[in-house]
């Protein structure tokens, strides 16, 4: 299942938007009623002062364009899931940090995320009393797992809504001054699990829609 798929079958209508100028940009936002962050390739550590170390392949202006769609979402509390990449950039929109990759810089090896490296799978625990434990229904459950990246400490109006065994960010979402507001990150591909799956795209893309009412649009952005 892709992205836009994921969407349609949750009753969304998606759109896909190019790293526009801010002007254009901000007249496909505006007709939106919820965002989509999809993953991809790496963020660019200039696009948030991480400075030099490892990364694989960037792409500085689609990550201007998602910075700038999360930052109008925040203020205007539009609606925001972010996958993978999305959940990293939610993260570092609000002043999060990085892992910029996981086995060189705390020798977390088990996610996966290498070049021609196959997906992995592991247990995620989730937060009790968390958003996210209200939209899985579980505790704990099974994600796949396909990332040299991941969310370190939490950005402002966020916290830490699921872990790895291994103690690494498998979700976040906005809490605190921030709480009313509907942004879930999750670093697994639910994309890419069953559609009945409990931590597949069903509940996580239904829950998006469910916050976006009335929906005319949503966004996988990129």
């Amino acid at each position: 299942m892709t992205y836009f798929t994921a969407v349609e079958a949750a009753g969304g209508i998606p759109l896909g938007i190019a790293p526009l100028p801010e002007r254009k940009l901000r007249v496909l936002y505006e007709n939106c009623d919820a965002l989509l962050l999809p993953g991809g390739m790496d963020l660019d550590s200039d696009s948030y002062g991480g400075g030099p170390g490892p990364e694989g392949e960037v792409h500085p202006e689609l990550d201007r364009a998602e910075l700038l769609l999360t930052s109008w979402a925040r203020q205007d509390r539009v609606p925001l899931l972010g996958i993978c990449r999305g959940a990293q950039l939610l993260n570092i929109a609000l002043g999060g940090t990085l892992w910029r990759d996981l086995p060189s810089e705390c020798g977390a090896a088990g996610h996966g995320g290498g070049e021609d490296e196959p997906t992995r799978h592991h247990d995620i625990a989730v937060a009790p009393g968390s958003r996210l434990r209200a939209i899985l229904g579980s505790d704990s459950l099974p994600a796949n797992s396909r990332h040299h990246q991941a969310c370190r400490s939490a950005g402002d109006g966020l916290r830490v809504s699921a872990h790895a065994p291994d103690g690494i960010p498998e979700a976040i979402e906005a809490a605190g001054a921030d709480a009313d507001w509907f942004a879930v990150g999750v670093q697994w591909h639910p994309e890419e699990l069953p559609h009945d799956h409990p931590a597949g795209s069903r509940r996580l893309v239904e829950a998006l829609l469910h916050a976006a009412q009335p929906v005319s649009a949503l966004l996988p952005a990129g």
